[in-house]
């Protein structure tokens, strides 16, 4: 049986811890290197107190990564640092990396009107986006995690993207605090966020542009995203509300039958029809569940689509593309 050799970068966040709590259980990982910026020393049973096999393991620099012999890295660092670092960690060529943060999901140009310009010398070609349920094969290389209200919104619209083109899309989205990663701005300690709902980054959010240039690159589809993301008084769970307007009536078993014929023999998708779906039901699991609805007396089809934005967001659907890259069962970990 495959045995990969498997280090975290940043295994002390909340994706780190995810995506530890999965590997613990998955048969084929041996987890050898555990990566913080600071916690050295620690063991890993110190942030996860019912880790069965690899609680032991002590806590290193991450830049202590440069000693290891490694099949698959997942890099669980905040925006930029990977970039930053590579070169520093000098990561061997054969090691494939899964990465969950923005560094490398766009192409330069995109890239750099959003975020911190990449380093140079860093080539984003090196990495492939791989959204598991609309990508077609997941080859061993470098892969660039999706974010997390992108899973949500493109699960949400890729069957549907031949029927959008030149559209306006208005996405009503929340999440849950965890989203922020160990923050410490204000809005994200408990007594500002607990009872209570705020919107943010109304038209730009960094999510946007990977949602539009993801369904162009992948469908042909050239959409205006209206994006409106809010904060939940919750801990974890993405809710995207994704508003489509058509010319002509909706017809509902027509939708769902794109839907389904889409998402046909994936495991970790569940397409309701006159039903909509809740956080609750999806939180702690790498499922996505898609409601569809329409309005009475309008051309408009409401998709609502729920995540766990730590699992299927981030950790769980890095899990899933390790998997798949080494042709193993996709829901192995979890």
């Amino acid at each position: 049986m495959i045995k990969l050799k498997v280090g975290i970068l940043g295994a002390t966040g909340y994706t780190g811890i995810e995506l530890l709590k999965a590997l613990d259980s998955h048969p084929n990982v041996n987890i050898i290197f555990l990566g913080a910026h600071n916690v050295v020393g620690k063991t890993a049973i110190n942030f996860i107190s019912n880790l069965k096999n690899f609680g032991n393991i002590k806590i290193k620099r991450n830049e202590n990564i440069k000693n290891y012999e490694l099949d698959v890295i997942f890099s669980c660092l905040p925006h930029g640092e990977l970039a930053k670092n590579l070169k520093k960690f000098k990561i061997k060529k054969e090691t494939n990396i899964i990465d969950l943060s923005a560094d490398f999901r766009l192409p330069d140009k995109i890239h750099n009107k959003w975020y911190e310009k990449r380093p140079k010398l860093i080539d984003a070609k090196n990495f492939k986006y791989v959204l598991p349920e609309i990508s077609k094969n997941v080859a061993k290389g470098n892969i660039a995690n999706p974010g997390c209200y992108a899973t949500s919104i493109l699960l949400g619209l890729s069957p549907l993207a031949k029927d959008i083109n030149k559209k306006n899309i208005i996405v009503d989205t929340k999440s849950g605090v965890s989203g922020a990663g160990k923050s410490n701005k204000a809005e994200h300690i408990f007594n500002e966020a607990n009872e209570n709902l705020s919107t943010y980054a109304v038209g730009s959010h960094k999510h946007k542009p990977e949602i539009e240039y993801i369904l162009k690159k992948n469908f042909k589809s050239d959409i205006n995203l209206l994006m409106v993301p809010h904060l939940l008084p919750i801990t974890r769970g993405i809710l995207s509300n994704i508003y489509i307007q058509f010319e002509t009536k909706v017809n509902i078993n027509s939708i769902h039958k794109k839907f389904t014929d889409f998402y046909k023999n994936q495991k970790f998708i569940k397409v309701f029809k006159d039903e909509l779906p809740a956080i609750k039901d999806v939180q702690f699991t790498n499922n996505c569940h898609i409601g569809l609805k329409t309005f009475k007396n309008s051309n408009v089809l409401l998709v609502s689509a729920v995540i766990d934005n730590l699992i299927k967001g981030a950790s769980g659907q890095a899990v899933q593309n390790m998997n798949l890259m080494y042709s193993l069962d996709e829901s192995l970990g979890f």
